[in-house]
């Protein structure tokens, strides 16, 4: 392996942390692909999620250790004895982008609208009771029952603070700020060109203090080999856009390059879409689950970036891992045998199966689905590849389930009640259309328990299911991979980490100018 802990190479002509910061300059970033739009909590948009990092706030968010740090909040909430009553104090004089104040009635609006119109993090924040405001800088949040990870989804995804005063009464899905979005955060929305570039510049009133940037440009470059080519050029700055895989070595050393490398809390897995005939069947999704080659796909796929998969939770988060439920070794022969079990006999030329995999754009993804591909022909299942941009992906996967089996990867923390939103009956990220009343229990009962010890033997239990029912099957661990040039100071997973959320870049400062 060529990781096994956080590592960086600097070239030879690395910056060190004795430079004062310099006010000014434009930041350009390499990004995968355009954002469906820019309202934050409505649906899942990874796309937009970096984008809106530097446009929106939370009451509080994630650092890149995964800890949970105030945001639009002064401080972490004071919780009552009973676990179900949190108190924020928010932070005072905190105005949106159009000059409007910031007040407690925004978040309360921000989260009865969540939870009223099904946002992508309704189904995190399901304890929420009730959200009270006994004044313009306090929030009351009473939970139906105690909740462990509620603080730590709040931190997450879907639960950016929007304005009350430009949503209310309208549809949110179809605001024209969807476009044109106002928030609090550190940087101001200024330009969308669609396949081109987003444009941000500073919030000079930003309540946490004025970035240095001048501006941020998000430059749309979905192919990893140009956005890596743009990016020794000189052209952008930092590549967000995921370089080939094979290319990370040599990145690593060139000069004036740095580049850090990340396990993280993430990993890819295969989904199966159980409204579709035969993956119905649990001796199918097995025989795939046997057919595939995990070590494969880390060794050529991944590069050797990222573990394979052992088990059916992420190793990160180790107190919640079951290491009895293991994920199987190859077997052809038992695949095979399950698959004949299935009625699904080889036609003349070998074939037991058709079916299509739709999967993103990017060298690695590629490379998965080929392994994958290969792998699934040797007991007779024929895969069609389809290579699509994220948005038209989750048009045809999520909008349409229209597929056979898919690949995705995907946050699984801050806490392993993350398993519900993808295995759990109607989480945001099941896209396999998958229930099962014992999985749901088990899980109800974890995070309803206050500490560890007593949590980790009902995710052990949802484990067992996983491992017996199959609704998804690991394949290997996600590297967070961050190469951007020496003169880039400041950024979220370096300098600045434990600072700010994974891409807040009000910290990040130039030591010189791209060319």
């Amino acid at each position: 392996m060529l990781l096994s802990v956080a590592a960086c190479s600097t070239g030879g002509n690395g910056t060190t942390g004795s430079l004062k910061p310099k006010k000014g300059g434009t930041f350009i970033i390499a990004y995968t692909g355009d954002p469906i739009n820019f309202n934050p909590d409505a649906k899942i948009d990874d796309m937009a999620y970096a984008i809106n990092q530097n446009l929106f706030n939370k009451l509080v968010t994630l650092d890149y250790n995964y800890n949970v740090i105030p945001d639009l909040a002064e401080a972490l909430p004071t919780i009552s004895a009973d676990g179900k009553t949190y108190t924020f104090k928010l932070r005072k004089g905190v105005k949106w982008h159009d000059g409007k104040p910031f007040t407690s009635a925004d978040v309360k609006w921000t989260f009865d609208t969540i939870i009223a119109k099904k946002g992508n993090a309704s189904s995190n924040v399901a304890a929420l009771d009730k959200v009270e405001t006994p004044d313009d800088s306090t929030v009351v949040m009473s939970l139906k029952e105690p909740s462990a990870p509620f603080l730590g989804f709040l931190a997450w995804y879907g639960t950016f603070i929007m304005p009350k005063h430009i949503y209310d009464g309208t549809d949110w899905l179809e605001n024209p700020a969807n476009m044109n979005p106002v928030g609090t955060g550190p940087f101001k929305f200024a330009e969308w060109k669609k396949a081109d570039h987003v444009t941000l510049t500073a919030n000079k009133d930003y309540f946490k203090g004025a970035p240095y940037l001048d501006k941020v440009i998000f430059q749309i470059i979905p192919d990893a080999n140009t956005a890596l080519q743009a990016f020794l050029n000189g052209d952008v700055d930092y590549l967000q856009t995921r370089p080939p895989l094979s290319e990370v070595k040599k990145l690593q050393q060139t000069s004036g390059v740095k580049m850090i490398l990340l396990p993280s809390p993430s990993r890819y897995y295969v989904a199966f879409n159980q409204g579709r005939k035969p993956f119905d069947n649990v001796k199918v999704r097995q025989a795939v689950q046997l057919a595939i080659n995990n070590a494969e796909i880390a060794e050529k796929a991944l590069k050797g970036l990222g573990a394979p998969a052992e088990n059916y939770y992420t190793p990160s988060i180790g107190w919640a891992v079951n290491k009895n439920a293991k994920i199987p070794a190859r077997d052809l022969d038992q695949a095979k045998k399950l698959l004949d079990e299935a009625g699904l006999k080889p036609d003349a030329k070998g074939i037991r199966i058709k079916t299509n995999l739709p999967y993103f754009t990017g060298s690695d993804w590629k490379d998965m689905a080929t392994v994958i591909k290969e792998n699934l022909k040797e007991v007779g299942i024929d895969v069609t590849l389809e290579e699509l941009e994220i948005a038209a992906w989750m048009a045809k996967v999520i909008d349409k389930h229209d597929f056979g089996v898919t690949i995705l990867n995907g946050f699984q923390g801050p806490d392993p009640d993350n398993l519900r939103l993808r295995v759990g009956t109607g989480g945001g990220i099941n896209v396999s259309g998958y229930s099962n009343k014992a999985i749901d229990e088990a899980l109800t009962a974890g995070r309803q328990k206050m500490n560890q010890a007593d949590r980790a033997p009902f995710y052990f239990k949802a484990q067992e299911l996983m491992a017996q029912d199959l609704p998804i099957a690991p394949l290997a661990e996600v590297v967070t991979i961050a190469p951007f040039k020496d003169y880039v100071h400041n950024m979220p997973i370096d300098e600045a980490k434990g600072k700010v959320t994974f891409a807040d870049f009000s910290l990040v400062w130039l030591a010189k100018t791209a060319k």
